[in-house]
């Protein structure tokens, strides 16, 4: 893949479906732990209802996400975290090591971007980021920053969040260039910040 970098100093990256093919997570994900298959569809549909809302702290978005979860099913928040701490997201990391890999072009791409000076960020709307990215095969001397939108204060396309990873970089959002799979996402997030913006497919 190619990016376009003149006068760009810095590039983030969405994980999810950018650097791997996340094509049928979801059912790999619910194979993978059928008894809690409730939550999980809970926790997908509740997810989406908070895309874009700045909650400020990582603290006040989990809260928040694990109380409408926990509405939805009939179950106590404290449940909720436990399932996402200790099933969900492990659960998550080993479906990644057994099923996905990364692009090709990421080994390759990505330490050129640094060795040009430019600064290379991973932006997830998921936690556990470093975890799942070494399923996946990922080198961690291949970016300046691993992160996540929810320590972040929002998710994806909160504006919020994303000038924050400008911030961590010492960047200008009119010098970096976000590169994701889903303009309504990815996209969104970089105009709305002022960012340039790469929509990547099955390169």
């Amino acid at each position: 893949m190619q990016l376009e970098t003149e006068g760009v100093k810095a590039v983030v990256f969405d994980v999810d479906g950018t650097l791997f093919d996340k094509s049928k997570l979801p059912l790999h994900l619910i194979l993978a732990d059928p008894l809690y298959m409730f939550i999980l569809n809970n926790e997908r549909k509740e997810r989406k209802s908070l895309a874009g809302v700045w909650f400020g702290d990582e603290r006040t978005y989990y809260e928040t996400l694990y109380g409408k979860v926990a509405i939805r099913s009939r179950i106590s928040s404290k449940r909720v975290k436990w399932w996402y701490e200790h099933r969900y997201m492990p659960a998550m990391v080993r479906v990644l090591k057994r099923h996905y890999r990364l692009r090709e072009w990421v080994p390759e791409l990505l330490p050129q971007l640094r060795a040009q000076g430019i600064k290379v960020a991973l932006f997830s709307d998921y936690g556990c980021v470093e975890e799942r990215l070494a399923a996946l095969g990922f080198d961690p001397s291949w970016a300046d920053l691993v992160t996540d939108a929810p320590s972040m204060g929002g998710l994806k396309p909160c504006k919020e969040s994303l000038l924050a990873v400008c911030r961590h970089l010492g960047v200008e959002p009119s010098e970096t260039l976000m590169v994701g799979d889903r303009d309504d996402l990815d996209g969104e997030s970089a105009r709305r910040c002022g960012m340039r913006f790469r929509l990547v497919g099955q390169e």
